[in-house]
């Protein structure tokens, strides 16, 4: 066989490995059933989705559940938004929240800090946080750590820039993060790699020994559309993916 045909195959080696999800808040639909139903006709065969403190959560692991079931979509992970870790009294939804993870079989993902920063950093030394909001982060994530093992709900901690965060801004400090809170509790843990985000803080994202729990991809504003390409989808317009 030439190198050509030896790449082509290893590409649908890779391909047929790869299981794609899709965030329902980028769905078209105005219901989980509607945003499930696009995802699941893209090609994904899981679906991520997001909490706030104000989402009414019984009513959201009937609704979610049921969206997700009638699609067969896996629940990849749910995003618990809101959160301001390197504040105190940030966790008195938490328990609740993580109960209705276990509920309907999803990891939760967590990021400390999800804000536009001002002035916005442009060059380094990054802004660092002080000592106080760091500890308060610390003893946040040891106790979400604690309530996901307790339910069995695994825990994934994603990365963002210095534009949006001042906390985890690289793989290795989440990497070791990860690391730390495995030896103290017997939570399933992993990272997110975001690849927009990992565009910009990381020259090698994918490095060998890295244990990647999920990889984002950001596909531009037509997001769903190009990842039907992606999964190559028959009929899907090859334009999107240049959108």
């Amino acid at each position: 066989m030439s190198a050509k045909g030896d790449a082509r195959e290893a590409a649908q080696d890779v391909g047929q490995m790869l299981r794609f999800a899709c965030l329902t808040a980028v769905a078209p639909g105005r219901t989980l059933a509607d945003q499930c139903a696009a995802i699941a006709a893209a090609g994904c065969t899981g679906v991520e989705t997001i909490l706030f403190p104000s989402t009414p959560l019984a009513a959201w692991v009937s609704e979610f559940g049921q969206a997700a079931a009638a699609q067969g979509l896996t629940p990849t992970a749910v995003i618990l938004g809101g959160l301001a870790l390197y504040r105190p009294g940030q966790l008195a939804w938490i328990d609740e929240a993580v109960a209705a993870l276990a509920e309907v079989g999803a990891p939760a993902l967590i990021t400390p800090e999800y804000r536009a920063q001002d002035p916005l950093p442009l060059l380094p030394p990054f802004p660092a946080p002080a000592p106080e909001e760091a500890a308060h982060v610390s003893e946040a994530v040891a106790a979400i750590a604690h309530c996901c093992a307790a339910r069995r709900v695994p825990l994934y901690l994603e990365p963002i820039t210095q534009f949006e965060g001042r906390f985890w801004q690289t793989l290795a400090q989440v990497t070791a993060l990860c690391e730390s809170v495995a030896a103290d509790t017997d939570v399933q843990i992993g990272v997110v790699v975001d690849s927009h985000n990992m565009n910009i803080t990381e020259a090698q994202p994918l490095r060998a020994g890295l244990d990647v729990a999920l990889v984002e991809l950001d596909l531009g504003p037509e997001r769903l559309e190009a990842l039907e390409v992606l999964i190559d989808r028959p009929g899907a317009d090859r334009a999107a993916a240049r959108h």
